[in-house]
Formats: C-alpha cells, structure tokens, sequence
C-alpha cells in the first residue's frame, strides 16, 4: 500500500471540536503525531528519490550496507531476513535482483556446504562508494535546521519514542 500524505492537517479548531465527542482525544498528541507522519513522508519521498538515481531501493542498499559490516563482506540469506526484521523468501527475491546486476553474488563456504552465503561484489562496493556521499549529505541537509544540541535532544526523544512503540502493549 502506498503511503499517503496528508496535506489538509486538521486545524486547532477543528481537534477542538471534535474533543468535545471524544474525552480521550488529546490534542497535541494528534498534532505531534500528524507532523511526525508528515516529516516521516517528506523524508522517505526525498530519500526514495535519491536511491533511485542509484537504482536502489531502501531493501538493496541495506543488504549492501550490512555485507560491508561482515568479515569477507558476506552473510547467509537468513541472518539478512533477521537482521532487516523481514521474511526469508523476501530477501531471496531481493537477492535474486541483486544478483543479476552483479551487486553481490552466492558464495559457498568450505566449512559449511549447506548453505549459500551472499557475498557485496566489487562492482556492489563501487556503486556504495559513489552512493555513500550524496546519502549522507542527504541525511545532513534533512537535519541542518537543528543545532547539534537540538540534533541530539531530538535523537533522543525519538529513540525513547522508538523503544515504546516496539512494545507490544499499544493495541
């Protein structure tokens, strides 16, 4: 499903009004949430953008980043789906793209022949290489209407904010 933006926000007066039905509405949380999804949208937007200069996807960029955090830049197909929280047979199909663009390749280990490993090629570390400074000056760009005092409040409330949604006691 496609995300949505949406651009006509519900004004001050209108939550009003609407509190005024709905004891538990809390306006500013309804606020905060709809300007956090809004930031989140114009983020992922400008960002998909950019990978797409690249022919990248947000999956194919971090596989390619986690290779390059491996010993020999490889990693088996199962430890991938767990460390991207994703299904295996979603990464094998990922995999198989990546595969015909020679961005990686499968690798058998000598100590373990029941599995193949995934492997970041060369032509895979070039394309990083040239990726790597237009997604961090992206990333700078995004955040320089911040301090860096802002920056790492900012940080923090978002990580605290990260760690209570990974509970599973909201619904």
């Amino acid at each position: 499903m496609e995300d949505i933006y949406l651009f006509d926000s519900p004004t001050l007066a209108k939550l009003k009004a609407l509190k005024q039905d709905y004891d538990n509405l809390n306006i500013i949380d309804v606020l905060l949430y709809l300007e956090i999804h809004k930031s989140y949208c114009l983020m992922k937007d400008k960002y998909d953008s950019l990978l797409q200069k690249y022919d990248l996807t947000e999956a194919k960029f971090s596989i390619m980043m986690l290779l390059t955090y491996e010993k020999d830049m490889t990693l088996a197909p199962s430890d991938l789906a767990e460390k991207l929280g994703s299904k295996k047979s979603t990464i094998t199909g990922i995999i198989k793209g990546m595969e015909k663009r020679n961005l990686i390749r499968r690798k058998v280990l000598p100590n373990d022949k029941r599995t193949n490993y995934v492997q970041l090629t060369n032509e895979g570390s070039e394309l990083l290489k040239r990726f790597l400074p237009f997604n961090y000056d992206l990333v700078s760009k995004v955040f320089e209407v911040f301090s860096e005092e802002e920056k790492e409040q900012f940080y923090m409330l978002s990580n605290k904010l990260k760690n209570h949604l990974e509970k599973d006691e909201l619904l």
